[in-house]
């Protein structure tokens, strides 16, 4: 089967939930629609375990591209200059990001440069084919959409959105994003997967108090941990 999450923000123990609940296997796909990082606790635990698992992939997220420049400069620093840093860092960019900064800090050297490299890797979007219907996985969604080919989106507007539930947009493919939990959404059922027109919005959440939403692709339904 295929799935699709998002926003999982180091909630490695919803995540786990997800993949016993389904027994998640070597037949199966996941995909993550941006931001693994953050509010939780257990953000490096969380993209260590997807790093390591062929048939689960991730997309960036505001989260991963905000961190990023913070992560390099820890992975350089001595352990007293990586305090100032991560001091620094909350006083000036508060995302429940402290766990996340500790627990990279805690890495060997080597540890924080493959982080690194797959944060770097990570695409802004994904176009699949599941049962002959088509999907685009983007994190913040499609802002002023005006059928224009998705390379002409900035990275800023796909990672931050935001995504407008009210237009119809590229023909004959659905769109699937994360970032805004649905319980901001006009119209949507708080921490429940929101479908609207021909987008899909699945975050429901966590991050903030709320639950893990799962799309499964062959049959449109949804889960929830």
């Amino acid at each position: 089967m295929t799935y699709v999450m998002s926003d999982v923000h180091g909630f490695y123990d919803r995540y786990s939930a997800f993949l016993r609940g389904v027994s998640f296997c070597g037949a199966d796909r996941l995909y993550i629609v941006g931001d693994l990082l953050n509010r939780g606790s257990d953000g490096i635990r969380l993209l260590q375990d997807v790093m390591g698992r062929k048939n689960v992939t991730a997309i960036l997220g505001n989260h991963e591209y905000m961190l990023l420049p913070t992560l390099q400069e820890l992975s350089c620093s001595d352990p007293q200059s990586q305090r100032a840093v991560i001091k620094s860092e909350l006083s000036t960019m508060p995302i429940g990001q402290e766990d996340t900064l500790l627990d990279f800090c805690r890495q060997d050297r080597t540890e924080q440069l493959k982080l690194l490299a797959y944060i770097r890797s990570l695409p802004l979007y994904q176009k699949i084919e599941v049962c002959g219907k088509k999907y685009l996985l983007v994190h913040g969604g499609l802002p002023d959409f005006s059928d224009m080919d998705m390379h002409y989106y900035t990275r800023e507007e796909l990672l931050f959105g935001p995504h407008d539930f009210c237009a119809g947009h590229f023909s004959g493919t659905t769109t699937v994003v994360g970032h805004l939990p649905t319980r901001f959404i006009p119209g949507a059922q708080p921490d429940e997967i929101f479908w609207a027109n021909d987008s899909i919005a699945v975050d429901c959440g966590l991050g903030f108090g709320g639950r893990l939403g799962v799309l499964c692709l062959e049959t449109e339904g949804a889960l929830y941990f």
